[in-house]
């Protein structure tokens, strides 16, 4: 039996879980869990009680299953991302994780989130991919962007404008309306200063999703076969999807063809995003990686740890 890995994701909204062998990248396994760690804590940045409690216990569920299919626990890898890297008690967290699981959560900068996510999209995107590209992986409490050419990164950053981060800032009775969005627009363009300008002067043509949201936007286009490694999403089905999911209140939004329910809440926030940067930088081309922070992680941590003699 081949030696496999285990490589947990821990995002603010969501925990995700990868199995591959060691030898070789390949998804053996791939789980995903609507946690929602950073609820309650987008404006005292504490974790609350309960959210670490579901923490706990999809942790414990992820060991299990990569005990059960033959795997070391010392080739599990945790990584913690924008609320662990923010929450005033995360320290006490990863305490309690340790004590009742023996899993060692290790805290990435943004800057180190934003390049195990461009490894990871190289990595599924076609051969010879030359266009200028802008990356961007929406989490629940940060986004993720890498403007890239080629192999030549050209700018990446980190921002706290993720879509748990922003329902926190801008909702009605705790849901998207679109009595919102003027605000919204404003203080997300602020944010964005610095990335629209390097944007404008590198002009990329092509906007790349990896996972999360975007995941989800595929879904609404109904392909059947679940999401390949990745692929081109028709950019007109999807600001059509946008414009009436927006206009829908919350519990018809989660019964909509293609949504997933534990996305329903913040997709509008999501999408919002996604079609600023679109308008904002004239970009007429849009794909979806599979690929994100789990299997950057892989390539770039431990391709070259089992290439060593």
């Amino acid at each position: 039996m081949s030696k496999i890995c285990a490589i947990a994701d821990l995002g603010t909204n969501t925990f995700q879980l990868l199995i591959s062998p060691l030898a070789a990248f390949l998804e053996e396994e791939h789980l995903q869990r609507p946690v929602g760690l950073g609820m309650g804590a987008m404006e005292e940045v504490t974790l609350q009680a309960d959210a670490m409690d579901r923490a706990i216990a999809c942790l414990a569920e992820f060991k299990q299953v990569f005990l059960t299919k033959g795997g070391d626990l010392r080739d599990f890898y945790a990584i913690g991302t924008s609320i662990l890297r923010r929450a005033s008690n995360a320290s006490a967290f990863l305490d309690r994780v340790f004590n009742e699981l023996g899993i060692q959560i290790r805290i990435i900068d943004g800057i180190q989130e934003a390049e195990y996510i461009y490894a990871g999209i190289r990595n599924s995107l076609p051969e010879r991919w030359e266009k200028t590209s802008l990356v961007m992986d929406i989490g629940g409490g940060s986004v993720e962007f890498i403007l890239f050419k080629g192999e030549q990164v050209l700018y990446r950053v980190s921002l706290e404008i993720g879509g748990l981060r922003l329902k926190s800032l801008f909702s009605v009775d705790n849901e998207f309306n679109l009595s919102v969005v003027g605000g919204l627009d404003a203080y997300v363009s602020k944010e964005m200063i610095s990335l629209l300008e390097a944007c404008r002067e590198a002009k990329p043509s092509v906007l790349i999703g990896a996972a999360g949201a975007f995941e989800t936007i595929l879904e609404l286009e109904n392909r059947p076969g679940g999401a390949p490694a990745s692929c081109e999403i028709d950019v007109d089905v999807f600001l059509q999807h946008k414009t009436t999911l927006d206009a829908l209140p919350y519990e018809d939004r989660v019964d909509y063809p293609g949504m997933k329910a534990f996305r329903a809440s913040i997709f509008p926030y999501a999408t919002f995003l996604v079609e600023k940067v679109l308008r904002e930088l004239e970009i007429k081309e849009l794909w979806f990686s599979s690929y994100s922070l789990k299997e950057g992680f892989w390539f770039t941590e431990l391709q070259s740890s089992v290439s060593q003699p």
